[in-house]
């Protein structure tokens, strides 16, 4: 690998996990992904596939909810790819050295965060003088905080790691690649019990065992698996009642007092909200980097341009696919209260201590009031969009671009990237415009039970999808074998008759007694690796060849 190749892939890196800052999570991250970029210009895209979608089924329940830190993808399908080409490692060994990777990767997402503070408290310094270019330095400051703190770990990992993985490539042998290579293919098992955790529900898991059983025993592929759930879900919501989630449209429209050149303004910059993510404030600065073109136009007057501006630097995080409603009633209450004024005063604010406009006295908007919207409807669409997106979409076509990615199929990127970024458009698009058309009365006129059959007919999909993937791709056997008269006995093949893939169901279903059991998911992980590298090396599993 040249230098030039190691400062291209770190560049990827550090792209890929930007992009998630500040182009809306449009999971260029994912292994799925990364794996085969990596294979393409280092000249071996099947590796690439294979790697990437292998690791992409190991992860597969991981997201980034909230403040917490999963393992970082980037580092790891880009090292492990390309550690694996250069160093000759079949997929399941470079498995070994993605996952560590991904796992230490993660101490350069949570340096990014913690840094990110600092450029927070200097957005609240250029609030105070009502300074919109000094906030706009602070967040691609952060950005570019974010950017270096995993590129450069992906480089010094490309650079440093080379000549020792190919050292250990050169040492695998006999029972140790046996080991490893049964170490490498458990690992799955626990991406598949992480989704049906955020999946299952009692009355729901009997879809996950009929998935399973159309792949074990029939040869369904994945994609037709999920398929054929999508329409069972169809099923299953029209007879509970269908999915009209708007029961009526509201008397008035919110967006009337935002021109159309500012809603689209909020709609492209909503994209941008995750950005200079840190941890005290999340995503306070991408919010109210979206919000600056519309404060700029409506308070003319620096003082008030300055009040603004700080209230909305205190803290927000929203699933980064839903901010639509919350800019839209955000930008209707803004607008209200700058063409309504009312006589102010100054005080402390009681989270920061910093000085904000109060209002004092009647006034249809009160700097309470648009506080108070941002917070209430925070976690409601959090809530909707993690369970909706990130536990259902997206493990979804995971799974169906893995299964292909296990065939080094050209397409499988394709088929995750495009179905789950034409949702995420759209859905960001139309919830923005449901916002201004519904004003404060959109959570009223949702209909609950038809959202809640709506998330059931997903789970239901999810949950076959996840079946068949450990029917499929959870390649373990048992080789042992015994001697009975002329005859030689194989265990397998008495599991077989049994029930085909009997084991990775067993071990499956072990891993999901375990998550529920509130085991720690890293814990999970070495078991796993350490339990199947000593089962594999006793010869007691294998991998078929």
């Amino acid at each position: 690998m040249s230098v030039g190749q190691a400062l291209l892939l770190a560049f990827i890196a550090g792209f890929a996990y930007f992009s998630r800052r500040f182009m809306g999570d449009l999971f260029l991250e994912r292994a799925i992904v990364l794996g085969p970029v990596t294979g393409l210009i280092l000249g071996d895209m099947p590796t690439g596939l294979i790697v990437g979608a292998s690791l992409e089924l190991i992860f597969i329940g991981a997201a980034d909810i909230g403040g917490s830190v999963p393992p970082n993808l980037a580092i790891g399908s880009i090292l492990g790819t390309a550690l694996a080409i250069d160093s000759g490692l079949d997929p399941g060994q470079a498995l070994l050295v993605a996952v560590p990777a991904a796992l230490l990767g993660s101490f350069g997402e949570l340096l990014a965060k913690a840094v990110s503070s600092v450029f927070v408290t200097g957005a609240e310094r250029y609030a105070d003088r009502g300074s919109t270019r000094g906030i706009t330095a602070m967040l691609h400051l952060g950005n570019l905080v974010h950017f270096l703190c995993i590129a450069v770990p992906t480089y010094l990992g490309l650079v440093l790691g080379n000549d020792v993985v190919r050292g250990l490539a050169d040492s695998i042998r006999g029972p140790v690649g046996d080991g490893l290579a049964v170490a490498g293919a458990v690992l799955p098992a626990l991406g598949f019990a992480l989704l049906m955790n955020t999946l299952v529900t009692t009355s729901l898991l009997p879809f996950f065992f009929i998935g399973f059983l159309l792949a074990a025993y029939t040869g369904f592929g994945v994609l037709g698996v999920a398929l054929l759930g999508a329409m069972i879900a169809a099923l299953w919501i029209s007879r509970k009642g269908g999915i009209r989630l708007v029961q009526s449209d509201s008397d008035e429209d919110a967006g009337a007092l935002v021109p159309k050149k500012d809603q689209r303004r909020l709609f492209w910059r909503s994209f941008a909200v995750q950005s200079a993510f840190s941890f005290d404030r999340m995503q306070a600065i991408g919010f109210t980097w979206g919000m600056m073109p519309l404060l700029k136009r409506i308070y003319p007057d620096r003082t008030d341009l300055s009040a603004a501006l700080k209230r909305h630097l205190t803290f927000f995080n929203t699933h980064p696919w839903l901010p639509g409603p919350i800019y839209a009633l955000v930008a209707d209450l803004e607008t209200r209260h700058a063409t309504r004024p009312v006589k102010k005063a100054e005080q402390k604010d009681g989270v920061n201590g910093s000085a904000v406009a109060e209002d004092i006295g009647a006034s249809d908007v009160s700097v309470q009031t648009i506080q108070g919207v941002k917070g209430s409807l925070m976690g409601p669409l959090a809530g909707v969009g993690d369970s909706a997106f990130h536990g259902t979409l997206r493990p979804i076509f995971s799974g169906i671009g893995a299964s292909l990615g296990m065939q080094a199929n050209l397409l499988a990127p394709l088929i995750f990237l495009v179905p789950v970024n034409i949702v995420h458009v759209v859905v960001r698009w139309l919830t923005l415009k449901a916002g201004f058309r519904l004003g404060g009365k959109l959570f009223e006129r949702i209909d609950q039970s038809a959202l809640r059959r709506l998330m059931e007919g997903a789970s239901i999909t999810g949950l076959m999808g996840v079946g068949a993937l450990v029917g499929t791709w959870l390649v373990v056997n048992v080789p042992l074998s015994y001697i009975e008269g002329k005859a030689t006995i194989k265990l397998q093949e008495m599991l077989d008759h049994i029930m085909p893939k009997l084991v990775p169901l067993l071990i499956t279903l072990l891993v999901f007694w375990l998550v529920r059991r509130g085991a720690n998911a890293v814990l999970i992980l070495i078991g796993l690796a350490v339990g199947g590298f000593a089962l594999g090396a006793l010869g007691v599993l294998g991998v078929p060849s």
